[in-house]
């Protein structure tokens, strides 16, 4: 039987409670949801307003508007302005403290299907070196764990010895590494800086693998995305050895909403994809999550239907983001583009892109 393996979980402790480095946590993550799809509610009323009201002048830290962005209940980010209460449902309601548990998502798992999933350790959920370590030695056969660096400083000897602690004694097999952590420079630098050179021999000596997010997420967020990919093509061709996986893959799609070009594949991926070490993440429910049930969206299987046919299913992967995923479909739900709606795909096609490829990366044991 195929293994079903799901690139993008998240385990994470309730974000609410004050913790290590709160205050630039919270900043990231303000800038991070700042223009996010679920958009902004106003609390009194509940209606969903079009102003942008955790946008800065300009990108980065040093623009960030002082809006007492918080942590609530029940999936939402809360903020004031000018004494009004805002809200964005960021998470499914479901999460009433905002925590994932790694009890909650291997049942979920159960539930489903899913036989394996990658933690990915994003900084807005905190420093989760110790708290995934303990879900990996709990369930070492369900559980990849991505380890994570400050990536602004990644090269500095403390990341570097943080990443060796995450791999070499918490069991971690891969690094997530999101742009967005250049938004604590201003964006004054990117992947090729040389500052970043003693990570990237870091990661090719622990022998793991790169799950990317292109998270500058500034504007114009088109120009700024393909900019990013052409940024990765420049690292792939400095690092062809080292595996990598470019998660939250195709987001040209959410980006572009009513355009008449919105369900394409950008030549930038096509090139990206091209470097037999890289894979990208599919998770296109989430991309089109404006849409009334994405899986059932032909704009979708037309874009599988042309990845498949420019790069291989060998290069794709499916991911969830669960348990976000389930503000917008649920979990199984999740999986029925590529079971159920491309017909096109072959069985073996299939069975790569619901799991195979990550197996291949990440074997048992």
């Amino acid at each position: 039987m195929s293994v079903i393996f799901d690139n993008h979980c998240h385990c994470f402790p309730p974000l609410g409670h004050p913790g290590e480095a709160e205050v630039a946590r919270l900043a990231e993550h303000q800038y991070h949801v700042r223009f996010h799809g679920q958009g902004v509610t106003r609390k009194r009323d509940n209606v969903r307003i079009s102003e942008h009201i955790l946008a800065g002048e300009k990108d980065g830290i040093s623009w960030q508007p002082d809006v007492n962005f918080r942590i609530g209940e029940f999936g939402k980010l809360e903020y004031t302005k000018d004494g009004e209460e805002y809200y964005t449902q960021w998470m499914p309601p479901t999460l009433p403290d905002m925590s994932s548990s790694a009890d909650y998502i291997v049942a979920q798992m159960d539930y489903v299907g899913v036989d394996r999933a990658v933690l990915q350790h994003d900084r807005i959920y905190g420093k989760l070196d110790d708290f995934l370590g303990d879900c990996v030695r709990r369930y070492p056969t369900r559980f990849v764990a991505a380890a994570q660096v400050d990536e602004w400083v990644g090269g500095r000897t403390d990341q570097l010895d943080r990443l060796k602690r995450q791999v070499e004694e918490l069991g971690f097999r891969s690094v997530y590494f999101s742009t967005g952590g250049f938004f604590h420079t201003d964006f004054s630098l990117e992947v090729n800086d040389p500052s970043l050179e003693p990570l990237w021999t870091l990661v090719k000596d622990l022998g793991i693998t790169v799950h990317w997010y292109a998270a500058k997420l500034r504007q114009p967020s088109i120009p700024d995305y393909l900019g990013e990919l052409r940024q990765f093509i420049k690292w792939a061709e400095a690092h062809p050895d080292i595996p990598s996986v470019l998660t939250h893959g195709l987001n040209n799609i959410h980006y572009n909403k009513d355009k008449p070009n919105r369900f394409s594949v950008p030549d930038e991926l096509f090139q990206l994809l091209s470097f037999p070490n890289w894979h990208m993440e599919l998770m296109l429910h989430l991309m089109a999550g404006d849409i009334e049930f994405p899986p059932y969206e032909p704009g979708l299987k037309k874009v599988v239907r042309e990845l498949v046919s420019g790069v291989g299913a060998e290069s794709l992967v499916w991911g969830s983001d669960m348990p976000a995923c389930e503000r917008t479909v649920t979990y199984k739900q999740s999986m029925i583009l590529f079971q159920t709606q491309c017909d096109f795909l072959t069985d073996e096609q299939r069975a790569l892109i619901m799991g195979g490829n990550l197996a291949r990366l990440y074997p048992v044991g």
